[in-house]
């Protein structure tokens, strides 16, 4: 879906992330997590997202504490539209019907956060 919408999507494992509210932020000095398949990121200025634990993931490269899995029942997809909102509902909706045909996927809700 990335490559069909030219947007950065990030999956992660929806158990795995603390707390309800997870937020996009620049990510301060001296900030880091262990990639996946990588060491230690060095994430400082980097765009991240971070819920209650701290950062978890990033448009650029993600973290194995919220990595999906085959144990993962319950996924956040986050799709940053670095260039705006426009056509952005066209991506949720098609990643949505790509998830219900291939993944089997139920109850799936779409936001838009500006």
């Amino acid at each position: 879906m990335s490559i069909e919408s030219r947007q950065s999507l990030g999956v992660y494992d929806r158990d795995r992330i603390e707390g309800d509210d997870v937020t996009m932020r620049v990510a301060a000095a001296g900030e880091t997590y262990k990639g996946i398949g990588k060491e230690l990121l060095n994430l400082e200025g980097l765009p991240v997202y971070v819920d209650g634990t701290g950062p978890f993931g990033s448009p650029t490269s993600d973290s194995e504490r919220a990595m999906v899995t085959v144990a993962t029942r319950r996924i956040l997809l986050v799709v940053t539209a670095f260039s705006g909102a426009q056509g952005l509902q066209t991506t949720l909706d098609r990643t949505a019907d790509l998830l219900r045909c291939h993944a089997a996927a139920e109850s799936i809700t779409t936001t838009i956060v500006g």
